[in-house]
């Protein structure tokens, strides 16, 4: 998530001692948009035995993007996990490997190539992520006769799932690799020894992402944050910040011994303890 945007601070800033974080730097933004084939989503239902999986469109109220994901139907389960990928994270890669991840959990999976991505279209800005992600769990209401909603975002997901259960009565949140906000992050990520000599003016689209300011009074209900012991993107620091400042009463922090940023789930403890925390709800 982070990664492109520290690099552009910190380059900018040792010739300038001003960085500017802008939005469209930061947002990845595919070339092209790359539809599902047949053959590809023959494989993947090879991957998901125990699943059936189902592919998804959604056009945009504003009809500036068309949304294409996956839905991996768990005939054992009438819950479902709404999963909001990181930056730069597509179906065809990194998705599928956090599906496969997250396939082991005893509940339905929907994940949406964001627009902009993938086999998505449009181009994206934190807003009409956030509008975005609002619109697709209303398609998710209305398409699926769930029991539960779960929305699981990772990394720059993690803020749109915090704005997601902001504006909605989600049943559960799981922020995985996620910051408290903007200007804590860039706090925590810039050495001690630029400190003195560095300006960073943030863009202001970045603000309306403050996932701290979220959990400590806007929502309330079941929260699970999973952080990597040795993230060097997201400062484990922050994740404890996030699990402090929260109101939930059912709350549990996932600090996972030795990972980094992508790595959470190598350790079969992370699938157990989140098990755990679905059977809470």
């Amino acid at each position: 998530m982070f990664k492109k945007l520290i690099v552009i601070v910190l380059i900018t800033g040792i010739f300038s001692c001003t960085a500017t974080l802008k939005e469209e730097n930061f947002i990845a933004q595919s070339k092209e948009v790359n539809i599902y084939d047949q053959e590809i989503l023959a494989n993947w239902q090879q991957q998901f035995l125990q699943h059936k999986l189902n592919t998804l469109s959604l056009t945009t109220k504003d009809k500036s993007a068309q949304l294409q994901g996956l839905y991996l139907d768990n005939p054992n389960s009438n819950d479902l996990l709404f999963i909001i990928q990181g930056n730069g994270m597509k179906i065809k890669d990194a998705g599928i490997k956090m599906l496969l991840q997250l396939a082991a959990l005893p509940v339905d999976l929907v994940i949406f190539d964001r627009r902009g991505l993938g086999a998505s279209s449009g181009q994206a800005t934190i807003n009409n992520l956030i509008s975005d992600a609002n619109e697709q769990y209303q398609f998710i209401q209305t398409k699926f006769n769930v029991d539960k909603t779960i929305v699981h975002g990772y990394s720059l997901g993690s803020f749109i799932a915090a704005q997601l259960a902001k504006q909605q009565d989600v049943d559960a949140l799981v922020l995985q690799g996620s910051a408290t906000n903007v200007d804590d992050w860039v706090e925590a990520k810039t050495p001690w020894y630029m400190s003195p000599f560095l300006t960073v003016n943030i863009d202001p689209a970045f603000k309306v992402a403050d996932n701290q300011s979220i959990v400590a009074q806007a929502y309330q209900n079941p929260l699970l944050i999973i952080a990597g012991e040795n993230d060097q993107q997201v400062p484990v620091m922050l994740s404890k910040q996030l699990y402090n400042a929260s109101q939930s009463t059912n709350k549990t922090l996932l600090i996972v011994k030795g990972a980094n940023h992508g790595g959470m789930f190598d350790d079969p403890a992370t699938t157990s303890a989140y098990v755990a925390f679905l059977a809470s709800l």
